[in-house]
């Protein structure tokens, strides 16, 4: 993973700019509001339809297999962008098994990768839950089973 050190201006300037981005997304969707006339016959717009949250398109698992260092690999898609994937990963009662942040692809933004920290014994069915949070701290979610064979 690499870590990247902002400057207090660099970072003042990535909060403005997702301060501008919110903004500018909260004031078209008061126009698109104000434009829609009841008597009219286009139908009231749900919020779903104008700002959809980040989608986790793939969870895949092939490469999984309870082994420390075993990678999982996610495929994302965002109109603003995917600045955290994380993941968590339960056995079938639930229990906690660990959790952590994937890491982002040097040269894909949409593709992550997390690296298993623990060892799981075979035959144990577990479930990997991943949440991703966009640049207006939207927040899709996905989950896929498997078991360690």
């Amino acid at each position: 993973m690499t870590k990247v050190i902002l400057t207090e201006s660099l970072l003042n300037y990535r909060r403005e700019m997702a301060d501008l981005v919110r903004q500018t997304v909260k004031e078209s969707f008061i126009e698109g509001v104000k434009s829609l006339s009841l008597g009219s016959e286009e139908s009231f717009p749900s919020q779903a339809d104008l700002l959809l949250p980040p989608r986790i398109e793939v969870i895949e698992l092939s490469l999984y297999h309870g082994h420390i260092g075993d990678p999982i690999f996610f495929a994302t898609s965002d109109d603003f962008g995917i600045w955290n994937v994380h993941v968590v990963i339960k056995d079938v009662k639930g229990n906690l098994i660990e959790s952590g942040d994937a890491s982002q692809f040097e040269d894909c933004a949409d593709y992550w990768d997390y690296l298993a920290t623990v060892s799981i014994p075979a035959g144990t069915c577990v479930r990997v839950y991943v949440s991703a949070t966009d640049g207006l701290w939207c927040v899709g979610l996905s989950s896929a089973g498997t078991t360690m064979p």
